[in-house]
């Protein structure tokens, strides 16, 4: 008799390598199609499952267990891509339509690009005409790899893509992987430069590609575009059109620089003065201005969210302006819990119990014969001038925020996220510290600078108490640091209402921009790109060019 060598038959529950699928060193179960579930009565059946002529459940799937309350499902491991708004896809065109493609996105059904949901060359903005229709091809065609962004769901459960922005479009070179969709968590940022020279892009839908060409074909996609005469070189009204394209909000409104400044930034990057930007300078327009524009790094610096300026010894609802500072604390959460910041930072005020600000500490120093404010006629929130060497100005304050004292304490209502750094300020007893950045004095930096240089941050958001006071003294360091500043003003409460209003306007003059919380998450995720910020950043880089860096 022939012997045959023994065959080994295994479920899927002793195949699965569980190294793959743990989560938070949990052990899953796994179950394969027909296994019983549970034999009790009290469990409601849900997807993946059934009921057999014993009443007992069993799955109908190979997955993992899943249990909300009485309802058992079962996921199964390998699954088609279900896509949620604003999910970052890579597919393949199948077919072109009449206005609009079939794009394959590993779905149950096909998704589909609308002509009206792409670029034009040149970034025109117009209906778009019978001509764009007959020319589809030219743009996409059947076989072409895509990566895009899923901006709507259809009622039949298919999905509508953009390729608006600029970082998204054709992928001319790559290799194109499919992986479970469940494998990808969904992130801010699904591009990836790895130390080889490639880039990654990971979909939300399993279909990743890697090109060590991607960087350099998208900038010369997008040189190629918007140079319209195909000469070679961007004028200043194709440059014009590519800041139409950039600057413009999730919306599509276009903001648009203004034309002095449009003609200053050309300048910036005609580095040969020729008048004209060729394709090296614009390589230097590509990496260093318009990549952090469309996907900024972005820090989030909460001010001095303390116990003593919103219930205790210098509540600033006391002050001139009557603000309540807890009205800063839920948008300030809300912010933290919705928005993908790079980093997190909470500054505090920590002051010794001999420091300069508190009044009742004016006994300890001698006021200048050149104080316009006596020792003995000064009161709270007066300004005295100490005698030197140097002569240092100060407004005296209430003694608040001491150190290791439950007024210096974050207030208990903020939310304090995980990895996190804390800033602690005003430590010298001889000179105040409004500015997160610097001493008043500009004579010790805090550690905020380095912090924000290991993080590559470009853009800083600012909120806090007080609003015309540490607030704004932070936003002034950060602009003249040369980071791109946003002030968040319903998250931020003040002492007086003519300073805060001085406040804004030396940020709105200084190129830094003012914002609602509700306008944060489109910037930060770089879909709405604001022109002061853009043209902040190219004086920014005119100078460092000067320096030769």
């Amino acid at each position: 008799m022939t012997e045959y060598p023994p065959i080994n038959v295994r479920l899927a529950v002793n195949r699965v390598d569980f190294n793959l699928i743990t989560n938070d060193g949990i052990q899953p179960r796994l179950y394969t199609p027909g296994e019983e579930i549970s034999s009790q009565p009290d469990f409601l059946r849900g997807h993946g499952t059934y009921v057999d002529e014993e009443k007992t459940l069993r799955a109908s799937v190979a997955g993992i267990l899943e249990k909300v309350n009485k309802l058992i499902s079962i996921r199964p491991l390998k699954a088609r891509y279900n896509g949620e708004i604003g999910d970052l896809i890579v597919g393949r065109i199948t077919e072109v339509q009449q206005k609009r493609w079939k794009v394959d996105v590993n779905a149950k059904l096909d998704a589909v690009l609308l002509l009206s949901s792409v670029n034009l060359p040149g970034g025109e903005l117009r209906r778009r005409s019978a001509e764009d229709e007959q020319t589809m091809r030219r743009y996409l065609q059947e076989g072409d790899l895509i990566c895009a962004e899923v901006q709507s769901i259809f009622a039949d459960g298919s999905l509508s893509l953009h390729t608006r922005v600029l970082k998204y479009g054709k992928l001319s070179q790559g290799i194109m992987l499919k992986v479970p969709p469940m494998l990808i968590q969904r992130k801010k940022t699904h591009y990836h430069n790895l130390e080889n020279g490639a880039t990654l892009i990971l979909g939300n839908n399993g279909l990743e590609t890697g090109s060590r060409e991607v960087v350099s074909r998208d900038m010369d996609a997008c040189f190629n575009a918007f140079d319209k005469d195909g000469d070679g070189f961007l004028s200043i009204s194709e440059f014009d059109l590519i800041c139409r394209a950039l600057f413009r909000n999730d919306r599509g409104k276009i903001y648009g620089l203004e034309e002095d400044q449009l003609h200053a930034v050309y300048s910036i990057f005609d580095l040969k003065g020729d008048g004209l930007i060729d394709r090296e300078e614009f390589e230097v327009c590509w990496n260093r201005w318009i990549k952090v524009c469309t996907r900024p790094k972005s820090a989030f610096l909460i001010v001095d969210v303390q116990n003593d300026f919103i219930s205790g010894s210098l509540n600033i609802k006391h002050c001139a302006a009557q603000h309540d500072g807890s009205e800063v604390i839920d948008p300030i959460n809300r912010l933290l819990e919705t928005v993908p910041f790079d980093a997190v930072f909470y500054s505090l005020d920590w002051h010794p119990v001999d420091h300069v600000s508190f009044i009742d500490n004016l006994h300890l120093r001698e006021v200048d014969i050149s104080s316009n404010i006596s020792k003995e006629a000064a009161r709270v929130y007066d300004t005295v001038t100490f005698r030197g060497p140097p002569l240092l100005k100060q407004r005296l304050w209430p003694r608040h925020c001491v150190q290791d004292s439950w007024g210096a304490e974050l207030h208990k209502d903020l939310k304090i996220v995980d990895n996190a750094i804390k800033i602690y300020k005003g430590t010298n007893p001889e000179v105040d510290s409004y500015s997160v950045f610097w001493d008043n004095k500009k004579l010790t930096e805090t550690t905020l600078s380095s912090q924000l240089q290991e993080k590559g941050a470009t853009d800083i958001y600012i909120c806090g108490l007080a609003y015309d006071v540490c607030v704004g003294a932070t936003a002034v360091d950060a602009l003249t640091s040369g980071y791109r500043t946003i002030l968040i003003d319903d998250c931020s409460r003040g002492v007086d209402l003519v300073d805060i209003e001085k406040t804004k306007a030396t940020v709105i003059g200084s190129n830094g921009v003012i914002v609602n919380s509700s306008q944060v998450k489109a910037m930060v995720e770089g879909r709405d790109r604001r022109p002061e910020l853009g043209y902040k950043l190219a004086l920014e880089i005119k100078h460092k060019l000067s320096l030769g860096e």
